[in-house]
């Protein structure tokens, strides 16, 4: 039968009531549990305490008494004069027997009896000091104990001595735990021979127990324990009535009443109100929300109490939430387009996975920021579109950007769709270049044809009148000539390489091959110059498919320049090697360097800072390099030198001799 809601709560907070009665029962236990169990333990150490202090105080009686018999031996007195002077002096000590080296009773002497009771032989071999627990006539136990008498190592007598144990036990138990603690001091058969309020027993004996237990001396429940002497003599009993120990726990069980008062009131207000208060609303939420989820979800939900209606109708209404937060979720992270999320301080709230791949950034490093860190201004809160935009990430990029504002439940969001348009710019002006660059081809190669023929004639003529004229004068001005038109030549030359396409085919050519040819190539300018060439190699006769001819001009350029670089006395190492499947030259100066102003213009045709230079050499350097897959890379620190990296990519011959 299925309860309704009314009578789970009715069962629910009859359950609530009797919990704090059952802790307070597990609570009164352990604690009475603990309060017990530490009590046994405090009066077992209590208990071994009084049997040492029991032992120590016999040691201390017998000690003083040998040292007072000593000095009043020495002193010349008799030994009835001896044992009235200890009896008066050592606690507890009433009367005494003197008896000769072979035990026979010689005399004795009492502060409490004119005639003491001794016997008058006794066999001190083997004996413990102390001889036996003895009675008086009126039931009080006394102990007698023994102190030889020596004289340079021999024994001379003994005397035997009476410790009343009233005084004795006084002595050991002057302070008790509490006033409720009882104290027994019993023999080895357990016959007690003193209470701790000093009052003594006609030999009532009593068991050793140790525990919760009921007294055979007070006939009450108690805590008590038993602890031996070291020679099984004496037995201390310690006990304490159970009351006494739990008195403590009274508080508790006020506290817990007043608690339970209070957890009972508690609980019958909330019952009241809960009744009152929240079954109404209640069923007038469950009525809504089931209406509302068969309008827009389009689900029924299963009939049933009041909670567990309402409980599938959330769960149905969670659910459209949770597909609908992972279809958006989805949409937010999987767009193309880069998205970024402000709220409305323009504080950056979260990023799209498109942001971070594409730009290798970390959400951690974005979050925060302002649209002032982004873009170094902050925008309206409107819609805007810019064509361009250069937005700081991890670095700066171009890209359209485009702003939109959302509402949403009350709070506002500036979102981000940004495209990047680096490339496309990048492309954009590559193209540029390269139409210029055909441009220039065209009409350097229509120029260079047009000039070659006068130039021709011109070195010709030049030529011819250095060879004939006899006027030194004229030899000089013609040779001016002719170096002149040599150069406009070979800048003629060179702007026909330009702007002519690749000629040979390619072939497996040996880079080391290609490379020590165009060293000795250069060697007599560096001879002349005093610059040394030093090559280095680790392809070990390795073979590469490329372009022959468009490799030596590379490298002769690059080798050419870096040897113009250096002083007299300069160095030029040249390192041949291969980088991630690249085949790589390095070309290293200890030249001046390179500013770093002219650094970023050294690619660009026509500019050159030697005296004689075209400024054609590196721009097609690089252009033949780019054409074979691969590219040139400039390093220079002014004052240190230049690090020039050449790298090609190209089919390898991987046999060495083929």
């Amino acid at each position: 039968m299925r309860l309704s809601l009314k009578a789970r709560v009715i069962i629910l907070l009859s359950f609530l009531t009797l919990i704090p009665l059952l802790l307070y029962l597990y609570h009164y236990t352990a604690m009475k549990e603990k309060l017990l169990g530490d009590r046994l333990r405090f009066h077992t150490l209590y208990a071994s305490s009084v049997v040492s202090r029991v032992e120590l105080f016999l040691e201390r009686v017998m000690s003083d008494s040998s040292s007072l018999i000593t000095m009043y031996k020495s002193a010349g007195l008799s030994e009835k004069e001896i044992i009235w002077r200890i009896t008066g002096q050592v606690k507890g000590v009433f009367e005494g027997a003197y008896y000769d080296p072979d035990g026979i009773f010689i005399t004795a002497i009492s502060r409490e009896s004119t005639s003491p009771k001794f016997e008058k032989f006794i066999d001190f071999r083997d004996k413990k000091q102390v001889l036996t627990l003895e009675y008086s006539p009126y039931q009080e136990p006394f102990l007698r104990f023994y102190v030889p008498e020596m004289e340079e190592g021999f024994i001379n007598g003994y005397y035997v001595f009476s410790l009343d144990l009233g005084l004795f036990w006084q002595s050991v138990i002057s302070t008790r735990p509490a006033p409720d603690v009882e104290v027994f001091l019993t023999d080895s058969k357990g016959n007690i021979l003193a209470y701790s309020d000093l009052r003594f027993s006609a030999l009532k004996k009593i068991p050793f127990r140790k525990g919760v237990y009921s007294s055979d001396v007070s006939m009450t429940e108690v805590v008590g324990v038993f602890v031996r002497s070291a020679d099984k003599e004496w037995t201390v009993v310690v006990e304490e009535p159970v009351s006494a120990v739990l008195r403590p726990m009274t508080d508790f069980q006020k506290k817990g009443m007043i608690a339970g008062s209070v957890f009972m009131g508690g609980v019958g207000l909330f019952a009241i109100m809960f009744f009152l208060r929240i079954f109404k609303p209640l069923e007038n939420l469950k009525n809504y929300i089931i209406s509302w989820e068969k309008e827009n979800i389009k689900r029924t939900v299963t009939p049933g109490d009041e909670v567990a209606e309402l409980s599938q109708a959330f769960e149905n209404l969670i659910r459209r939430l949770e597909e609908d937060r992972r279809l958006y979720s989805s949409l937010f992270e999987n767009t193309l387009d880069g998205v970024i999320l402000f709220n409305v301080e323009k504080r950056l709230i979260d990023v799209n996975r498109t942001i971070l791949e594409q730009y290798r950034v970390k959400k951690e490093d974005l979050l925060g920021k302002s649209m002032v860190d982004l873009i170094g201004e902050e925008l309206p809160l409107s819609s805007m579109f810019f064509s361009e935009k250069k937005v700081r990430l991890k670095e700066d990029i171009y890209c359209q950007l485009r702003q939109e504002v959302l509402r949403i439940e009350g709070n506002i969001y500036i979102l981000w769709r940004i495209k990047d348009v680096s490339q496309e710019k990048e492309l954009k002006i590559l193209l540029e270049q390269t139409a210029k660059l055909s441009l220039a081809g065209e009409i350097a190669c229509s120029v260079a044809h047009q000039i070659n023929n006068p130039l021709a004639s011109i070195m010709g003529y030049a030529e011819s009148i250095i060879i004939s004229s006899t006027d030194s004068s004229a030899r000089d001005k013609a040779q001016v000539i002719f170096r002149q038109a040599s150069k406009c030549a070979e800048t003629v030359r060179k702007l026909i390489d330009v702007g002519r396409p690749f000629e040979g085919k390619p072939d497996y050519v040996r880079p080391e091959e290609v490379t020590l040819e165009a060293i000795n190539m250069l060697l007599p300018k560096a001879k002349r110059k005093g610059v040394t060439v030093k090559f280095e190699s680790s392809l070990n006769g390795e073979k590469v498919f490329t372009f022959p001819w468009q490799v030596e001009q590379v490298i002769i350029n690059v080798i050419d320049n870096a040897i113009d670089a250096v002083d007299e006395k300069g160095e030029v190492r040249v390192y041949l090697g291969s980088d991630r499947g690249r085949i790589l030259w390095r070309v290293v100066d200890n030249g001046e360097g390179i500013p770093e102003e002219e650094l970023a213009n050294i690619f660009k045709p026509f500019y050159t800072t030697k005296p004689y230079g075209t400024g054609l050499g590196l721009p097609l350097a690089r252009r033949f390099i780019r054409n074979l897959g691969g590219d040139i890379e400039v390093k220079s620190e002014e004052g240190k030198g230049t690090t020039v990296e050449i790298y090609i990519s190209g089919g390898r011959d991987e046999n060495p001799n083929s």
